[in-house]
């Protein structure tokens, strides 16, 4: 939604903070990781973008609340944010340090 409806200038304004972010974080990721080496930079791009996911999927509309209380068994759908935004960035995690470990 961000990148829709704006002008070209304020899309540009917001990816290079964006950037500028991702770079920040890859450089503390690099402090804690070195062994990421510049898959620090990809691991930390696709962690926002896999946060934003998270972040909807874990706090459903209403519609989707009341379909939970009516049907029991898609209560197993149902996640919390902290615990899935653990467990999938462990996962993107340990396939960037797999793909480092390669090159």
């Amino acid at each position: 939604m961000l990148e829709r409806n704006v002008s070209a200038e304020g899309a540009g304004h917001w990816k290079r903070t964006a950037i500028g972010n991702v770079d920040v974080m890859a450089a503390l990721v690099r402090r804690w990781l070195p062994e990421l080496g510049d898959g620090a930079a990809a691991f930390c791009a696709q962690a926002v973008m896999v946060a934003g996911a998270v972040w909807t999927h874990a706090r459903p509309s209403a519609a989707m609340l009341d379909a939970y209380d009516a049907d029991p068994s898609l209560a197993q759908l149902r996640m919390g944010f902290a615990p899935a935004l653990r467990t999938v960035l462990a996962a993107l995690m340990a396939g960037t340090l797999a793909r480092a470990a390669a090159l």
